[in-house]
């Protein structure tokens, strides 16, 4: 009966195999197997896209009833063995975020709980590799890694936050040497940034934490003149620089080739045929044919 539906809702046997992660050919069959049970027709595929006869019409209200009936038996019988999939995440962009897990990662996992797992890069690929996330979402690129696979999903560009001075009024763009002499202010240990920023960081060896719980934190150890900071430039909330504080801050562009920060969806190969994973990973690719850029 969910064949059924998939067919008659997409009106396309490929579409419905796209939807419920089967092949075409066992569409096919499944469908070819409830029309002899019937010893009706249900689809006209002399049609593109496919239509229902009139016993595909009589069905489809039956249909749905039985598929509604079911789900809701499953789900008071349903325990809670069935483990969770732990997904890490990364500070992403809100947006992108929310549009990831609602759009790509609940439903491709169905059924199964969802846990995001707040941890920095580094934090993620030791829990990947130690079986303790099913997925990460990294910023770390790994070539030649026997044990995890990445899929690119996000492309970021950063600007660096900086005293609001002459010596960084001249300058257009930022470049890593500009930035001696200063502090580095972060809520994050700086060295989980990606690779291509840390040039600009073997120049600010000098580093303040924030704790992230401190609402404004970050503006008010920036507006001492002193510190700098790395900010993705797409993140358009940058109104916690506006006064008080704001006007001793400039947002700059870092040197060209300004260096692409990517977040990329990781997960082990020896997992890669699990069910939650396979269909997380399988949309992923169908959804991110190339990373999103911001």
């Amino acid at each position: 009966m969910q064949v059924f539906l998939a067919v008659a809702q997409t009106g396309s046997v490929s579409a419905a195999a796209r939807r419920l992660h089967l092949a075409t050919s066992r569409i096919s069959e499944r469908v070819r197997e409830l029309e002899s049970e019937l010893g009706v027709s249900l689809l006209d595929r002399s049609t593109r896209p496919a239509t229902l006869t009139a016993a595909g019409e009589a069905l489809l209200p039956r249909a749905r009833a039985i598929v509604a009936e079911f789900e809701l038996v499953e789900t008071m019988f349903r325990t809670a063995r069935t483990p969770p999939v732990r997904v890490g995440m990364r500070s992403l962009p809100t947006e992108f975020r929310e549009s990831l897990v609602e759009h790509t990662i609940r439903p491709a996992i169905g059924r199964s709980a969802l846990s995001l797992r707040p941890l920095d890069s580094h934090q993620q690929l030791e829990s990947l590799r130690s079986r303790d996330l099913e997925l990460g979402l990294v910023w770390t690129e790994l070539r030649e890694d026997g044990e995890l696979e990445q899929l690119p999903l996000l492309e970021e560009r950063f600007l660096v936050a900086v005293p609001d001075t002459p010596r960084f009024h001249r300058l257009e763009r930022v470049g890593p040497e500009d930035l001696v002499g200063l502090r580095l202010a972060t809520n994050i240990d700086p060295w989980t940034f990606p690779d291509v920023l840390h040039p600009y960081l073997a120049m600010v060896p000098l580093v303040d934490r924030i704790n992230a719980a401190v609402e404004d934190g970050l503006a008010m150890l920036l507006s001492d003149g002193t510190h700098c900071s790395f900010l993705p430039a797409a993140w358009h909330d940058h109104s916690h620089f506006s006064a008080p504080h704001g006007e001793r801050v400039l947002l700059r562009p870092l040197q060209d080739p300004q260096p692409a920060i990517v977040t990329y969806l990781t997960w082990r190969r020896d997992r890669r045929e699990e069910a939650p994973i396979r269909r997380v990973v399988d949309r992923a690719h169908r959804q991110f044919p190339r990373p999103v850029g911001r």
